[in-house]
């Protein structure tokens, strides 16, 4: 049976540039008062869109219910405005994708991007149609669930139901090893992101790589030790 590929976006497919992302959410936190929140020091790596917009919300308790707007606002402004130019795709991902697809692999996504979101950023790098499925931030805020998410939009799209250990989670982050394992999921880290690879090791990832580049060599790394 051949595997199933579900990628992270950010850091693992892709870079957005800060300086586009940090004029969208100030933006959007000036037009809602909320301009005194600080983004300093903030982790939103391996995290759901959902779950950063409530925390973000959350301090200021008095706005609780503002959360649909700011996504929506947020969603609407990042579709609306996201280009080419402000988005970087990272080395090997165009030879992981095109190893897929010449080799009907199928490509889903496993992300914490609020749906729309998503597809507008693998959009801005040419990848436009390549991912059919996937589980997304905006489904829920935990990113433990996003695997099982995917895994049911598979069956739908696919009309047939996989296994979990068909499934291939491939992230930068240590949130996206741990929804692998918690999926029963194959789990491999990239140093692509904000972690080094003594960082990941520590989560015990099926594989680290430092680049997607010779999909064939990890993906056979991957076979053989789930049949050791």
């Amino acid at each position: 049976m051949k595997p199933i590929l579900l990628f992270d976006i950010d850091g693992t497919l892709l870079h957005v540039k800060k300086n586009f992302l940090h004029e969208i959410i100030h933006q959007i936190l000036t037009e809602f008062e909320l301009s005194d929140i600080s983004l300093k020091n903030r982790s939103f790596a391996g995290r759901t869109d959902r779950d950063i917009f409530t925390e973000l919300i959350e301090e200021f308790s008095h706005t609780r219910n503002l959360y649909d707007s700011i996504s929506a606002r947020y969603i609407k402004l990042m579709t609306e405005n996201l280009s080419a130019e402000d988005v970087d795709m990272i080395e090997g991902v165009r030879d992981a994708i095109d190893f897929a697809r010449l080799h009907n692999i199928p490509v889903g996504l496993c992300t914490g991007n609020y749906r729309e979101v998503a597809y507008a950023k693998v959009g801005a790098v040419g990848l436009n149609e390549i991912f059919e499925f996937g589980g997304f931030g905006c489904d829920h805020h935990d990113r433990n669930h996003l695997p099982g998410l995917a895994s049911m939009e598979y069956k739908k799209r696919f009309n047939q139901s996989a296994e979990s250990n068909r499934f291939i989670v491939i992230g930068d982050t240590p949130n996206d090893v741990r929804c692998a394992r918690h999926f029963g999921a194959k789990a491999v880290a990239v140093t692509t992101g904000s972690f080094n690879k003594i960082q990941l090791e520590k989560y015990k990832p099926d594989l680290i790589l430092d680049s997607l580049r010779s999909p064939k060599n990890w993906l056979d790394q991957l076979t053989k030790a789930s049949q050791m």
